[in-house]
């Protein structure tokens, strides 16, 4: 049997996990007073959502230029935050919801064919 991170992946790439960041974040400000992920208790949005979009100005920056070493150890930092909250919501939203799929209206990718059932047909 698969486990939830099988069927929900987060992305190790950090181009990816900042846009997952993007989606999270903004659906966390859409649903706004309401939202769950208001919980968090440490690694929360209130703290690191504003670092999602310097994340995504510097990695868009860095992949047009090169530069300093110091910006790419900034970079890392972000990402480090970024990482932090996202996982945080995607073990309090498995809390709440109890069926992983929910988690698709947060920006997590579901890996479908986990729930795709294999054919008899040959």
């Amino acid at each position: 049997m698969s486990t939830n991170t099988e069927r929900i992946p987060i992305p190790s790439d950090p181009e990816k996990l900042i846009d997952l960041g993007v989606k999270v974040y903004a659906r966390h400000c859409v649903v706004g007073n309401k939202s769950p992920l208001l919980y968090l208790q440490s690694n929360s949005w209130e703290e690191n959502g504003s670092e999602v979009n310097n994340a995504l100005r510097l990695y868009e920056l860095i992949k047009k230029e090169s530069l300093s070493q110091e910006y790419l150890c900034k970079l890392d930092e972000l990402i480090v935050k970024i990482r932090a909250s996202i996982l945080a919501s995607y073990d309090l939203l498995l809390d709440i919801y109890s069926d992983p799929q929910e988690l698709g209206f947060w920006g997590f990718v579901i890996d479908k064919s986990i729930y795709d059932k294999p054919s008899d047909k040959k």
